[in-house]
């Protein structure tokens, strides 16, 4: 009885795994620092990687100018000016995902850096060379997110 509870259990998990097709997959790194301090790491790590934080959005000031609790979040956004020319060359429609985006959430004495989810620009982008160059920003961004972790 309890097998067949376990198989169930499982098979029960399974579906519901394949039933969640979009789910997200960003690239994701966390570090006991304060907001201030994190957005100096990410541009330093940004600099590091020739990329350079083009706007920063706070999210945080703007719900709370309006009555809303503070989700202590920013989005960040970071580029190249070779992205753009590789991009163009590539794929213009490419050029919608510049600059790439980054959130950074701080809670519980620390912060939380996260990309927006490669996966569905990798699908849309199925061809090379748009493919080879979305997977290039990929691994530029994880590089990124390490060495912001690493500082």
């Amino acid at each position: 009885m309890k097998r067949r509870a376990l198989l169930l259990a499982v098979a029960l998990g399974l579906n519901f795994a394949l039933a969640l097709p979009g789910h997200a997959d960003p690239l994701m790194v966390n570090k006991l620092v304060d907001m201030r301090r994190a957005m100096d790491d990410v541009a330093l790590a940004a600099a590091n990687h020739d990329l350079v934080l083009v706007k920063v959005q706070p999210i945080d000031t703007a719900l709370a100018k309006r009555g809303f609790d503070n989700p202590h979040m920013r989005l960040l956004f970071i580029g190249s000016e070779s992205a753009v020319r590789w991009a163009e060359a590539a794929e213009p429609r490419l050029l919608n995902l510049l600059p790439l985006r980054l959130t950074l959430i701080e809670r519980d004495g620390g912060v939380t850096l996260m990309s927006d989810d490669f996966g569905p620009w990798l699908r849309e982008f199925s061809e090379p060379p748009a493919h080879l160059m979305v997977e290039a920003w990929q691994a530029e961004m994880k590089a990124m997110l390490d060495d912001f972790v690493a500082q």
